[in-house]
């Protein structure tokens, strides 16, 4: 079964992630700060990780250069996620993320073009 690791502050929105994306046929893991998520993924070696850009002790893009720095993280998909930034401004983020992240998601969620997005990374549940 593939992983998935939440690392995200807010509580609904992690409980909301990690229960679609369970119920899609996911194993989920969470973790509400940077350095957490940090540990998760040297732990439990995910096969992605979604990571909210605004998190408490470690943002999201410190914490997805350390783990690009590992040599795991090379081969981990990672998503960013946020709410600070509009859909317009998303192709440019894109384009400056770079090797950071494999893709950008807007808070509020779509669910749909978000299991639509982890599959195309990860592929089928199972």
């Amino acid at each position: 079964m593939k992983k998935i690791l939440v690392v995200e502050d807010d509580p609904v929105n992690q409980m909301i992630l990690s229960d679609f994306l369970s119920a899609n046929g996911y194993q989920t893991l969470a973790a509400s700060t940077g350095p957490e998520g940090i540990e998760r993924f040297e732990h439990d070696a995910p096969d992605l990780m979604l990571v909210d850009v605004q998190l408490p002790r470690k943002n999201g893009f410190e914490l997805v250069r350390e783990i690009r720095s590992m040599p795991a993280g090379n081969t981990t998909k990672i998503l960013l996620m946020s709410a600070v930034y509009t859909d317009r401004d998303q192709s440019s983020r894109t384009i400056q993320l770079g090797t950071l992240a494999d893709g950008y998601l807007s808070k509020p969620f779509d669910l749909v073009q978000l299991l639509s997005t982890v599959r195309q990374l990860l592929g089928e549940a199972k």
